[in-house]
């Protein structure tokens, strides 16, 4: 049984013990949270759990492992604190806001032997794996090109407002645009050159861009955009393109693929595996629950999760703070 602590006991913090909850092989011991009222309704959610007025006083605690679902900003100090003392890590994408946090968060790991993992959960979901795997066959041909777009309203509901502090958040470039952007590389591999544009909101963030990878080793080319939009009421929206050398396959509610010679295809998508019965709807979290089996699974079996290698989650980082570095700039930014 892996005993788990959870850094940060907000929505995401909630939902991640909802997951849990549900798993045969996981429980949770521990939690932290600054406000009162957090720990108190986390303490009605999940009777027994020993908790904590601050992530840096669970340090000590009797656990296998912590899930930081912190706000951005204090990834790399907790998951830094946690590994010294021999804690794996589940990290909540983004895994920092700067290059030297991600390495500080590597080392660390590598030092106390410990397993570290950050939440890119699209590649948990079945649609993106489908996606993924259709790719990698070759049934198609290679990938021509590939577009992925996110949108949504400005999270202004957030703890002490800190999503619209890019200090504290990365802005949109780290906090949305992460998520294509780490699928289209997982997709593709590494780009040789990052080109973006975009609008800096008042606070200072990349909150709406447009960004150009190329220089794939595969060749093809790929683009995404991202906005946190001043619309409160505003859908969350996302879509998918990836054209073949002879079909195009779309995913915005569904994968499909339009083959060259006609005709329509649905893939067959790959079941979701963890129990239902955890209080959320499975259909729209199903990718974070098998995210939370995958970590579970890797640390009982002693295994590293090779899925989501720390290196990859650094080089989305890097993908980002490069396209930022193009919008303020003005020119293309090359990846060493």
């Amino acid at each position: 049984m892996i005993r788990v602590g959870i850094a940060g006991l907000g929505g995401m913090g909630r939902m991640h013990a909802q997951g849990y909850a549900g798993l045969p092989n996981a429980t949770i011991v521990a939690g932290a949270d600054l406000e009162p009222d957090r720990r108190e309704r986390f303490a009605s959610e999940h009777p027994g759990v020993r908790l904590y007025d601050d992530f840096r006083h669970m340090v000590e605690a009797d656990l296998d492992a912590v899930d930081i679902c912190l706000p951005s900003y204090l990834h790399s100090e907790a998951a830094v604190a946690f590994a010294q003392v021999g804690r794996h890590i589940l990290c909540e994408k983004p895994m920092a806001l700067t290059l030297e946090e991600c390495d500080a968060m590597i080392a660390a790991s590598e030092r106390s032997g410990t397993t570290l993992m950050v939440a890119q959960v699209l590649r948990f979901y079945p649609e993106f794996l489908a996606v993924k795997e259709i790719a990698d066959s070759g049934r198609y041909g290679k990938v021509l090109w590939a577009s992925a777009s996110r949108v949504g309203a400005r999270p202004a509901w957030s703890w002490r407002g800190w999503f619209t502090d890019p200090l504290r958040s990365g802005g949109a470039v780290l906090d949305l645009h992460i998520h294509d952007i780490d699928f289209l590389s997982w997709l593709l591999g590494r780009p040789a050159s990052v080109s973006a544009a975009g609008v800096i909101s008042p606070e200072g963030g990349l909150d709406a861009l447009c960004t150009s990878l190329t220089g794939f080793d595969c060749g093809a080319v790929a683009s995404a955009r991202a906005a946190w939009l001043n619309g409160s009421g505003h859908p969350f929206l996302s879509d998918l393109i990836v054209d073949f050398e002879h079909a195009t396959l779309t995913h915005d509610n569904g994968v499909v693929v339009y083959p060259k010679d006609g005709g329509v295809e649905r893939p067959e998508l790959e079941p979701v595996t963890v129990p239902v019965d955890v209080g959320i709807n499975i259909t729209d979290l199903a990718g974070y629950l098998v995210e939370l089996q995958y970590f579970v699974d890797c640390l009982a079996s002693g295994v590293k999760p090779d899925r989501v290698p720390p290196e990859s989650s650094r080089q989305a980082v890097e993908i980002c703070l490069a396209a930022r570095r193009s919008v303020e700039t003005g020119q293309p930014v090359p990846l060493p």
